[in-house]
């Protein structure tokens, strides 16, 4: 695979919009449609995400590093699981028409693109046309037929997934929303702490947020409920070996002593100052 700067180099010679003509010389193969109760702000919003490839699509992406992004799209190099190989891979956005097209641009399958439409539904959410084009026609029928059963199922797998990202998300914007200015508690008592579960991640409401209470070495540690990057769900998330915690979205790791997160990538993670107080657990709202 190219170095980075041979890769920006090779995408510097594309252009950044979709070409009117651009499956013109392509195979058409066939297509997948879904129907997906979100909304079209949210699959917009997961078409621009790459970070999250490898976090949520685990068995279609290994891992991915950033060539450059815009307005316009991204483009990234990607490692296939299980040994797969590298990709260069670019995807271009038609923001106003809902409309994306994935080429890879080098590396297995190169000369791949597939353009997703996506539009509202009269059930009260979108659909999704996922269209299949390759380079160059099947030797024969059955050929056509695994590669397009491959495609199918692949990406049946990768909008389940999605879907589970896109409802999540709206969850959090939703919960951000209805939280907001309707608590000003300065302290949550939790009760006494000798009955409470070391093993148990327990719940509190401070400030219009979600906080989470846990146990971790040897004293009560409480941060937000939400990775401060793009909301993701900090519910399950185990504090690892070195006091980190790691978001599921966007694997964007935490440090429970500071908040900052290892890359500086976002903001730090809030988080709460715990005292045992008459023998009960206090989470107070001012920062620790």
């Amino acid at each position: 695979m190219q170095t980075m700067t041979e890769e920006r180099a090779s995408f510097a010679v594309r252009p950044t919009n979709i070409a009117a003509d651009a499956t013109d010389h392509l195979h058409y193969l066939g297509n997948y449609v879904r129907d997906i109760p979100s909304s079209l702000p949210r699959m917009m919003e997961n078409a621009h995400d790459w970070e999250h490839l490898p976090f949520v699509h685990p068995s279609s992406f290994a891992a991915i590093e950033e060539v450059e992004s815009g307005t316009w799209g991204w483009r990234c190099k990607t490692a296939l699981p299980n040994n797969g190989g590298e990709q260069l891979i670019e995807l271009l956005v038609d923001n106003e028409r809902h409309y994306w097209a994935t080429t890879v641009v080098a590396g297995p399958a190169q000369g791949t693109q597939i353009h997703t439409q996506a539009k509202d539904n009269d059930a009260g959410g979108i659909t999704v046309d996922v269209r299949f084009y390759l380079p160059q026609p099947p030797e024969h029928e059955e050929q056509a037929a695994m590669i397009l059963g491959y495609l199918q199922a692949q990406y049946a797998t990768l909008y389940d997934e999605d879907e589970a990202l896109m409802l999540g998300r709206q969850e959090a914007l939703d919960e951000r929303k209805a939280l907001r200015g309707t608590d000003d508690n300065s302290a949550v008592d939790l009760g006494p702490e000798a009955e409470l579960d070391h093993a148990r991640v327990h719940e509190a409401t401070l400030d219009g947020a979600r906080v989470l209470v846990r146990h971790w070495q040897g004293q009560w540690v409480a941060h937000a409920a939400r990775c401060p990057h793009a909301l993701g769900p900090l519910d399950d998330a185990q504090p690892d070996a070195n006091g980190g915690i790691t978001c599921p979205w966007h694997g964007y790791r935490f440090d429970l002593a500071s908040g900052s997160e290892e890359r500086g990538r976002c903001g730090a993670l809030r988080l709460y100052r715990t005292a045992v107080e008459d023998g009960r657990l206090v989470v107070h709202a001012d920062l620790r």
